[in-house]
């Protein structure tokens, strides 16, 4: 399973429910705990799709459900509870019942903390209710001008600065609408879902038919939307502007300083060793700069990076431009590689649609963990860089996972760990995470089992066998300190029980969200109570094989920002063990603007601290 598809299937199958706290309620702690559902199907995917009344059968099911869910469990968490509402939406939406989606809108923006988020909640939603309430014949043009009037009027009444994100990731969200690609994933994704399941398939496939006819259901209007949000960014892109605050807390270590090498280690998906000078490649007794796994076939392959022979076909350049652009555009930055991403999504043919999903989840493994190493060791001559590969899967539709894969990875972690022991490793970065929800989905998708609780416990039993190896790997090394980022979801890592994101008693492991160059958290940055400290994961640039240097975004670019401190920290005391690395990060640190009790890394002041007078 690749990187960054390393928890959708955890977000397809989760259940959904409401914050209220009567009694007799069953209190939900952790998504796994939330009901399992299935739902049977009849006919082709392509004919479910436009049967309106079967549709409007399974939409009623899944109503009653996810109501009757609201009214049985206490789910602790903000976010899934967010999440609930805005499932009901469409569903409400598809039955034409408006009242009720304003009610959910209504419920998901008391449950949203971040303000930017909370005012741009369906604004699509609740310009076409306010218009349909108004005008009555949805199908007039006098429903067409009444709409954009009443979505342009949401937009321009919300204050921009505060916006400004949401603004440009509707606009790309906007320029990517191909209807071709949203057909094509009736055959190339839900069909195979079907098929493999005997048309009974969990309840979270109801929303996919709802949400391609909602998509469809848009269509007409995309135009005048976009130029409704384009005109708004164009009218104010150049009156606010962003204040980097990272420049002024960089410490940069020259030949000319003095201090001891530091073993860092990327344990992430490959890193090409050749672009980094050579006294910074740490070798191990064999001479090898690293060792490397692939989760696919199980199996110790040696192997830093796979080789992208025959996986990649396109220029080379151009999928550098396009991987840069998808993250711009999940981060909701507005640029040139953005621009290019939205050109080849709209003239994507439907055939076409597969290939180029997979071999850009390809190149994105190919190139992440190489990003990730050169933010690591970034301005340190004592730095010495190690690499750890886990290859993931890159495909659309991948295989379920085993028990035998199960205890592979259970050997592996602690194979690696004691690796890294081996080669006096003193901090290590983990830019990767996932849950059981992730298998559970990949037997789902698979048809493997008979039940979706038999399903959970098969992933839960997988996923417990990794959870209690990776954990007990870290605890068996206290000299070593594991940063971690928490995800891209703008979830809760405990709640979802990523690992290692979600560990929360270890002294020597630390978890990273993410905020952009002002300081301020991500619209994307997963959160939660083991996220301690946040440092930028906004437009951070670094290497990807070959040399070229690239602006990524995410929670992957946050973490070895902390790691790249606490190099630089062991090089000038070398003493200092995990516990106390952390204390001295914090105590450097600042607290977010929105929040007083998360911190703020603050590179220059730590090392301030740190620094022998």
């Amino acid at each position: 399973m690749t990187l960054f598809r390393i928890a959708a299937f955890a977000v397809l199958f989760a259940a959904l429910s409401i914050p209220t706290f009567a009694q007799g309620k069953i209190k939900i702690t952790k998504a796994d705990d939330l009901p399992r559902r299935t739902i049977t199907m009849t006919g082709k995917a392509s004919e479910i799709l436009n049967d309106d009344a079967q549709l409007a059968r399974l939409t009623d099911e899944v109503i009653k459900n996810l109501e009757t869910d609201l009214v049985k469990y206490d789910i602790q968490d903000r976010s899934t509870l967010k999440s609930y509402y805005e499932t009901l939406m469409p569903c409400y939406f598809f039955r034409n019942n408006y009242d009720k989606v304003l009610w959910c809108v209504s419920k998901a923006q008391e449950l949203t903390e971040k303000n930017a988020e909370k005012l741009t909640i369906v604004p699509f939603t609740r310009a076409y209710i306010s218009a349909a309430k108004k005008v009555g014949n949805e199908t007039s043009d006098e429903f067409r001008q009444v709409f954009i009037q009443e979505y342009a009027a949401l937009w321009n009444a919300m204050p921009y600065d505060e916006v400004k994100d949401e603004v440009e990731a509707s606009k790309g969200r906007m320029s990517l609408f191909n209807p071709n690609l949203i057909t094509a994933s009736i055959d190339s994704e839900i069909q195979p879902f079907l098929d493999n399941n005997k048309n009974v398939v969990p309840e979270g496939l109801v929303l996919s038919f709802i949400g391609i006819r909602s998509a469809l259901k848009r269509a007409p209007f995309v135009p005048s939307m976009l130029q409704v949000v384009t005109d708004l960014y164009e009218r104010n892109a150049t009156k606010v502007v962003k204040k980097d605050i990272w420049a002024e807390r960089n410490a940069v270590f020259s030949q000319n300083d003095t201090g001891s090498p530091v073993v860092v280690a990327v344990w992430d998906s490959g890193v090409d060793m050749n672009i980094f000078p050579e006294i910074m490649r740490h070798k191990d007794k064999s001479g090898k700069n690293g060792i490397g796994y692939s989760l696919v076939e199980s199996k110790n392959d040696g192997l830093l990076l796979e080789n992208p022979q025959g996986k990649i076909t396109s220029d080379v350049k151009r999928l550098q431009i396009l991987t840069k652009g998808l993250m711009d555009i999940q981060a909701a930055i507005n640029s040139p590689e953005a621009d290019e991403v939205r050109k080849a999504v709209s003239s994507l043919k439907k055939e076409e649609a597969k290939a180029f999903n997979e071999e850009l989840s390809f190149y994105g493994l190919y190139s992440h963990g190489t990003h990730v190493a050169g933010i690591t060791i970034k301005d340190n001559p004592f730095a010495r860089l190690l690499a750890v590969r886990m290859g993931w899967d890159h495909r659309t539709l991948p295989p379920p996972h085993t028990k035998e894969q199960a205890q592979f990875q259970a050997k592996m972690y602690g194979d690696i760990i004691k690796y890294l022991k081996e080669n006096k490793v003193r901090v290590v970065n983990m830019s990767w995470r996932y849950g059981a929800g992730a298998y559970e989905g990949l037997l789902s998708l698979n048809g493997i089992g008979k039940t979706p609780e038999e399903r959970k416990k098969m992933a839960k039993e997988m996923f417990d066998i990794e959870k209690k190896a990776l954990y007990n790997a870290f605890k068996s090394a206290p000299e070593i300190l594991f940063v971690c980022g928490s995800g891209n979801e703008n979830n809760d890592a405990s709640f979802e029980e990523y690992i290692p994101a979600s560990f929360s008693d270890l002294p020597n492991l630390i978890t990273i969200g993410a905020v952009d160059n002002e300081g301020k958290k991500t619209s994307f940055t997963t959160e939660g109570k083991t996220v301690r400290l946040y440092a930028n994961g906004f437009e951070v640039e670094s290497f990807v094989p070959g040399g070229d240097r690239i602006k990524f975004s995410g929670t992957s670019m946050a973490s070895p920002q902390v790691v790249n401190v606490v190099a630089k920290m062991l090089a000038l005391k070398p003493n200092l063990q995990p516990k106390e690395v952390i204390s001295l990060i914090e105590k450097g640190s600042d607290t977010l603007p929105e929040n007083p009790k998360l911190r703020l890394i603050n590179p220059k002041k730590t090392l301030e601290l740190v620094r022998p007078w």
